[in-house]
């Protein structure tokens, strides 16, 4: 006979603690956001009061069932992220999104070798906490982009295209790296012989995906989205089109995080491209309704001015008709504009992300964090001297800006030679702000960490891990509380330099 399950009420004191930790967090986020603009380190507070660290009010089911949900709050800021990205210019800037990555990788990894000589990590130790320390939190930094108001959407801008290009390349990176220490860690034949076929099945499935899906988004999908739309016109302009949208975002987002980690790589790999995808298809719907509108008012200007003297006497009459029609019909149409996927998302998903899954996802983040055991003598300060190594290690992929030659420009970004000079004196808000928004490694950071420390031969011991964990929080406070500072303090002279 099947299992049944039996509802009754909840304890009291389950739907008041809930109730407080739900409120905290969006409290606590706001405050921070108030203070720092950074609100998530006030839900990454709440996650650590409320959850194992200290008062441990949320028992640990609640707690994993939160990481799952918040989980989902990150691919769907991801994706959002991928959606709000321009391809043409992400395109263009595919090379130093690149650079960018490869030294927020490689930098970080070659300054942990330091705590060799400095706190005796054995070398491999030192590799362990460098992986850990070489992350982007790529959940800190699409709210970074979101939170901050500029009066633009710096997402779709050249330096915000860069910057989460390079961090979805990090972050696919990382799922790489966590493999490897976790199958080193086993210290067993098997596992050694089975790390090249991991690494190989990693970066084949990464760039597979890519390649597959671009000319399978231009042949077919986009096609059969523009036939589809075309002949349910009629319909697209009811709540009905909305929902419609909604099942197809949906599809392309399970499907594509599902087929990503099966196949061997990051599912938050596979909700960006998603998202790019949606950004293809929002781009393509909009050209075909601006060349429809077009010819629809030319046709309509056409009809009322007809032919022959009586058109003649009209059109000298009344030389504006065809502006009043133009705008007539313009008028018509955007009484009723026919929804949108990203218009979709903003209208079901968002406030559900903001108000929600992305509370809950910070939050979930400090349930991570071992609070008390970070208070032990040396660790502290061992700790504070690495996470200052580390942010400078994340914080040099600024420069990149400075140096590179900007796209749609004549000139190169700038050189050192005699100084900064040109764009490179003018790009340097936009470095400053790229290298803070790197600096947070957050969730990616914390799941490395802990893989090294619980392996069957651990890659960290207890102190070292410690140490790696206060240099991950460290960075996770400074960078989104540098972005928030400059961003207020600069507003729009942030893509300066031609970033815009």
């Amino acid at each position: 006979m099947p299992s049944q399950f039996i509802y009754h009420d909840p304890p009291i004191a389950s739907l008041l603690i809930l109730s407080n930790y739900f409120y905290f967090l969006n409290l606590f986020g706001w405050a921070f956001e108030w203070l720092l603009s950074a609100g998530l380190l006030g839900q990454i507070l709440i996650g650590i009061v409320w959850g194992s660290p200290l008062a441990e009010w949320l028992h640990v089911e609640w707690q994993e069932t939160f990481v799952v949900v918040g989980y989902i709050g990150l691919l769907l800021v991801v994706f959002e992220g991928g959606a709000s990205t321009s391809l043409s210019t992400l395109t263009g800037l595919l090379p130093l999104s690149t650079c960018i990555a490869l030294s927020g990788l490689l930098v970080p990894i070659a300054l942990s070798f330091l705590l060799t000589p400095m706190f005796n990590f054995p070398l491999l130790h030192s590799f362990a906490a460098g992986a850990a320390l070489s992350s982007t939190s790529l959940g800190t930094v699409l709210t970074l982009l979101s939170g901050p108001s500029l009066g633009f959407d710096i997402k779709r801008s050249k330096l915000g295209t860069a910057l989460l290009g390079a961090a979805v390349m990090d972050d696919v990176v990382a799922f790489i790296l966590s493999e490897i220490l976790s199958l080193v860690g086993e210290n067993t034949e098997s596992g050694a012989m089975a790390l090249g076929g991991h690494i190989g099945r990693a970066i084949g499935v990464t760039f597979g995906f890519g390649f597959v899906l671009i000319p399978l988004t231009r042949w077919i999908i986009g096609p059969g989205f523009l036939w589809f739309k075309q002949t349910r016109s009629g319909k697209w302009r009811t709540k009905a089109g909305k929902k419609g949208l909604l099942f197809f975002m949906v599809c392309l987002f399970m499907g594509m995080i599902a087929g990503t980690r099966y196949a061997g790589t990051s599912p938050l790999y596979g909700a960006y491209i998603a998202g790019l995808v949606v950004s293809y298809l929002n781009d393509l719907d909009t050209m075909t309704d601006h060349q429809a509108g077009r010819l629809s008012q030319e046709a309509e200007m056409t009809t009322m001015r007809g032919t022959g003297s009586d058109s003649l006497h009209m059109d000298q009459a009344e030389p504006n008709l065809s502006i009043r029609a133009s705008r007539t019909a313009s008028s018509n149409h955007s009484d009723q504009p026919h929804p949108t996927l990203i218009g979709t998302f903003e209208h079901y998903i968002t406030p559900l992300l903001i108000y929600f899954l992305l509370p809950i996802f910070f939050g979930s983040i400090g349930y991570s964090i071992p609070f008390i055991p970070l208070w032990r003598g040396k660790n502290i300060w061992r700790g504070l001297i690495y996470a200052i190594l580390m942010t400078f290690a994340k914080a040099f992929c600024g420069v990149w800006l400075l140096v590179w030659k900007v796209p749609g420009s004549g000139s190169a970004g700038g050189t050192f030679v005699g100084g900064l000079k040109g764009r490179a004196r003018e790009s340097w808000r936009g470095a400053v702000l790229l290298g803070f928004a790197m600096i947070a490694r957050g969730e990616i950071g914390l799941l490395i960490s802990q893989i090294a420390y619980s392996t069957p031969e651990p890659l960290l011991d207890e102190d070292e891990f410690l140490i790696t964990i206060w240099a991950i929080v460290l960075c996770t406070i400074i960078g989104p509380a540098g972005v928030g500072y400059f961003v207020k303090r600069w507003g729009k002279s942030v893509v300066d330099g031609g970033w815009d």
